[in-house]
């Protein structure tokens, strides 16, 4: 997962928290919300001894009167957050790279994501500042889990045709995809990313695609150190599942294949495994074009996994030029982007599912989905998508894109380090098992099952 675009390419869609009355800076606690309900949330953050209050997914971050701290702290569920701080100061951000981090420091992490404090007059311009993040929703919800909705995501009477492509999803073959791919150096400069190209070709031709790569060059590195590498070429793998009722309306099917070094990006020292970041997402591509096969569908999906995501998105970037400059992007209808499927820190199984403003209501769908056919997931949804991964490009293409994964990255003490490997991703398959049940139905439900098929998920 790339997290180094500046935010002056972040700012598309941003939403800005804006204070008629600034509050004071006030002791902050953190308190844990998974499935309290939209009544117990409301009730805490409109508690009298509360200044302010924010939203993060199955965590709440409340800004208390300095007198009552202490009677907060000693509440079951509560845990001291950063210090003194004000809304307005409040930055948000998924976890980064660690050049931008050491830059940008974090307080901490609430709900999956990383708080930084900044001058509230930096906060409001930091489109224009070159700082990743963003700041606070006007409402405070910067993203919510399913279960604290005001109303219930209703789980529907199972299709037996969705319901049967879902029970293709293997997690324990997903499991071996993935660990597969670890054992391959798949930084974009390691002559073995070609191998694994290659290998998830190979994939994609058992599952019953026809295959086919997208070359493209990797070039202006300045960013990975010094002297910079020479450009290389990188191709991305595709797998097409060709529709049969109007193929040339397209589902596409994404992740990353390529792995992040810890030190630079280039490969220079300490390669990595990437078994969660990303050999879960691309292998999660892999198992959902399995459980497609055979499944007659109107529109074409297509399967791929993306090359030079850590250096900056390049990969799904080129491939979306393309698409733009041949007039085919109006052929994508949807795109489900795959990245960090593989870790969760309890066993309530948080999960993200994200967009932008502009395609909020598709996370309504995913809700649905999950609560019919992966109901263990603690599912959170956002509408303040980032730019870190390969649904960037697509929603700013217009395409309705969604990310769906763990809970951010910042959950994960592996991240671009060599010890991602397989055995440290905790509560690997349950999770991600989760996720390809929810992606899985939701891609039926875009491609449009031929036969008897309910309107999916309205």
């Amino acid at each position: 997962m790339f997290l180094g675009l500046r935010s002056a390419v972040l700012s598309a869609g941003l939403t800005l928290a804006l204070h008629a009355v600034a509050e004071p800076a006030v002791p902050t606690v953190i308190v844990d919300i998974h499935a309290q309900g939209y009544a117990q949330v409301q009730r805490l953050g409109g508690d009298p001894e509360v200044r302010w209050s924010a939203e993060f997914g199955n965590e709440l971050l409340l800004g208390v009167a300095p007198a009552h701290l202490e009677k907060w702290l000693a509440k079951r569920g509560v845990r001291i957050g950063f210090g003194e701080l004000a809304p307005d100061e409040v930055l948000v951000r998924d976890h980064v790279c660690s050049h931008q981090a050491e830059a940008m420091p974090a307080l901490g992490v609430v709900g999956g994501y990383e708080i930084v404090r900044l001058a509230p007059d930096k906060v409001l311009t930091v489109h224009l500042s070159g700082l990743l993040g963003r700041a606070l929703p006007s409402n405070g919800v910067f993203a919510r889990e399913v279960a604290n909705e005001p109303v219930q995501a209703q789980t529907q009477e199972a299709d037996p045709e969705v319901a049967s492509v879902v029970a293709r999803i293997d997690a324990e073959r997903w499991f071996a995809s993935m660990s597969t791919l670890s054992t391959f150096n798949r930084n974009s400069f390691s002559p073995m990313l070609g191998s694994a190209r290659e290998w998830v070709l190979g994939q994609f031709a058992d599952a019953g695609l026809s295959t086919q790569s997208f070359p493209f060059e990797l070039s202006n590195l300045s960013n990975c150190g010094t002297p910079a590498p020479a450009a290389i070429q990188l191709a991305n793998p595709i797998g097409t599942k060709r529709g049969l009722g109007t193929p040339d309306e397209w589902v596409v099917v994404g992740a990353h294949y390529d792995s992040r070094n810890s030190a630079r990006c280039d490969g220079v020292n300490a390669p990595q495994p990437g078994a969660n970041d990303n050999a879960s997402g691309c292998a999660g591509v892999i198992e959902l074009a399995r459980a497609m096969r055979g499944v007659p569908t109107a529109r074409s999906i297509l399967f791929m996994c993306f090359a030079g995501e850590e250096q900056g998105l390049v990969g799904s970037r080129r491939y979306v030029e393309a698409l733009q400059a041949n007039g085919d992007i109006a052929k994508v209808k949807h795109m489900i982007n795959l990245d960090m499927l593989g870790y969760a820190n309890s066993d309530a199984l948080a999960a993200r599912v994200e967009t932008n403003t502009t395609h909020q209501n598709l996370l309504s769908k995913y809700a649905a989905a999950a609560a019919t056919y992966a109901p263990e997931l603690g599912l959170i949804t956002s509408a303040n998508a980032s730019g870190g991964s390969d649904h960037f490009y697509f929603l700013g293409a217009g395409v309705p894109a969604v990310f769906t994964w763990q809970n951010g990255a910042s959950v994960y003490p592996h991240y671009h380090q060599q010890t991602d490997i397989p055995s440290n991703m905790t509560r690997a398959r349950p999770l991600a098992g989760g996720i390809l049940k929810m992606d899985a139905a939701m891609l039926t439900d875009q491609a449009g099952l031929l036969g008897p098929f309910a309107d999916g998920f309205e």
